[in-house]
């Protein structure tokens, strides 16, 4: 009888549960009516601004770019930035398509031709403006601001930029390309700055870390320099 009464308990307290629940829902039905069509409005709308507005205007951007971006490759870099009459270049491309990512390739090749022709601060504006999720390309913008600060001779900025780029590179799928390369030209501003033991451990990383790059050679003589220095 005692495992009776229990059963019967337990019916009794789930048949309570459902009971309230039941209730709770007749008694809110319409809020809860009202948060279920709002969250659903609110999916409609991000599936809808994505494919009706997004992707629309990435694709209109794409197609304004081409051009520019051939004449960047075969290095006619007036028609790329300017355009040729019929085609946008760069500087139109940035401003007409802002947000989009041809607008941040047309920053970010500015960059590479203002920087390549001298002009530093031109460059870094437009480096800054290539606001690139992609790991190799926002290592390579950010480094290329800390290039062009070390250029006008600014190495404590420059530096600042080389490190952030470093440290991101270490981090993502092209380490072993970007990481030595920024690392590298960190620890010459270090010492350019008088830092020399933040030098030697950025070429104790390359040789520990990139046998096989490009800056494992100079950097392993740098870095026995550095250690007889502050032994």
């Amino acid at each position: 009888m005692a495992k009776k009464n229990n059963a019967e308990e337990t019916i009794v307290d789930v048949q309570e549960v459902y009971t309230k629940t039941e209730l709770f829902i007749d008694r809110n039905r319409k809020g809860l009516a009202i948060g279920i069509a709002a969250a659903i409005l609110v999916v409609l709308a991000i599936i809808g601004y994505k494919y009706l507005i997004v992707q629309p205007t990435e694709n209109e951007a794409a197609q304004s770019s081409w051009k520019a971006e051939q004449y960047f490759e075969i290095d006619s870099l007036d028609l790329a930035l300017d355009g040729d009459g019929l085609y946008k270049g760069f500087i139109d491309i940035a401003a007409d398509h802002a947000g989009t990512k041809a607008a941040m390739r047309a920053h970010y090749n500015m960059g590479i031709i203002f920087r390549d022709r001298g002009e530093f601060d031109a460059a870094i504006e437009h480096f800054q403006q290539a606001d690139f999720s992609d790991d190799v390309i926002s290592v390579l913008a950010t480094g290329n601001i800390g290039d062009c600060y070390v250029e006008l001779g600014d190495v404590a900025q420059g530096l600042t930029y080389l490190t952030k780029a470093a440290n991101a590179a270490q981090g993502n799928n092209g380490s072993s390309f970007t990481a030595p390369v920024y690392l590298y030209k960190a620890a010459i501003a270090n010492m350019e700055l008088g830092n020399k033991a933040e030098a030697k451990a950025m070429f104790e990383k390359i040789t520990e870390k990139y046998p096989k790059a490009q800056q494992f050679n100079d950097a392993k003589k740098y870095l026995a320099m550095l250690k007889a220095e502050l032994s």
